[in-house]
């Protein structure tokens, strides 16, 4: 009778083995790879092959702030790519947009009311300096107004089989206590972005295949619209305080806000092998975690263990 339960839960466990989602490489790295870090979700995909290198709390969603923003940006590119000379497509900036431009938390970039930027402009005012106003702009421009892109982006989601793991009522990936005072509204007051660190993982993923000069966008620490000077935050790009030249680090986009903590989508590509990307969400060290997360995977690949 024993032999026959036990029997019988081995064939229930198998079973239910079959169903499991999750890669084996992904079981396999998180086995071998001891990656002390202090972010509350990691992961790390391999851009070639699709396969996650190492995951932590991966499928849990968080706010992720303006790493919301490859999202937009992966619209806006795949609209550009349909559009006759859509990069030098000009988009006049609205006057709630110019106002939340001008301020020190939100802005980044100052944009003038009624003014006509082209999209390249905006895109990189996005990118290279987070300026949310431009992101969102953006995206009425793809969507024709913020609440169709917003939908839009959650319909990409499920597009792509994340939208389990993936919530947006931003563009920009503000939260909506900050949007509303600006008119821009999607859902509740207290509602945000939330993402998983694995669903991000694959936008972003999909955006370097759409668009894959987009590294050479995001590596500049500095860039310049017109007299303005656009920081990137991103401290593993050379000029950073956390830059190592080994690591290879061109890109990809930070992401702060005081609920979302330190939020960073970085991609680096090591001599003859294939792009990485590694996300953290809500990381108190920040960029130093990243750095040493990156080190030890690509220690872990030049050894042929992923």
């Amino acid at each position: 009778m024993k032999n026959i339960i036990k029997k019988g839960l081995v064939s229930i466990t198998m079973s239910m083995m079959l169903f499991v989602t999750i890669p084996t490489s992904t079981i396999n790295a998180n086995n071998k790879l001891n990656l002390h870090n202090h972010a509350k979700a990691v992961a790390a995909m391999n851009l070639n092959t699709g396969h996650f290198l190492y995951t932590k709390n991966a499928n849990k969603r968080y706010a992720i702030a303006s790493t919301t923003k490859l999202m937009t940006l992966y619209l806006t590119i795949n609209k550009i790519n349909h559009e006759r000379n859509g990069w030098n497509h000009r988009v006049r900036i609205s006057n709630n947009l110019s106002k939340m431009s001008k301020s020190p938390d939100l802005g980044n970039v100052r944009l003038v009311s009624g003014r006509k930027y082209t999209v390249r402009t905006l895109y990189r005012a996005s990118l290279i300096a987070s300026s949310n106003p431009s992101a969102i702009t953006l995206g009425k421009w793809v969507g024709g107004s913020n609440h169709h892109f917003i939908n839009m982006m959650n319909a990409q989601a499920k597009q792509w089989h994340i939208n389990h793991q993936a919530h947006f009522v931003s563009s920009s990936g503000l939260e909506n206590n900050d949007l509303y005072r600006y008119g821009i509204r999607y859902g509740k007051y207290h509602d945000y972005n939330r993402v998983s660190a694995r669903a991000i993982t694959t936008i972003a993923s999909h955006l370097l295949k759409l668009y894959p000069n987009i590294v050479n966008d995001a590596k500049h620490r500095v860039e310049y619209m017109g007299h303005q000077k656009m920081k990137n935050e991103n401290e593993l790009l050379k000029g950073g305080y956390n830059y190592q030249p080994s690591l290879h680090v061109d890109g990809l986009k930070t992401g702060y806000t005081p609920l979302a903590g330190y939020c960073l989508v970085s991609t680096s590509k090591l001599p003859n092998h294939n792009h990485l990307i590694v996300t953290t969400l809500n990381d108190r060290q920040g960029s130093y975690d990243q750095a040493r997360l990156i080190h030890k995977i690509q220690s872990n690949i030049l050894k042929g263990q992923n």
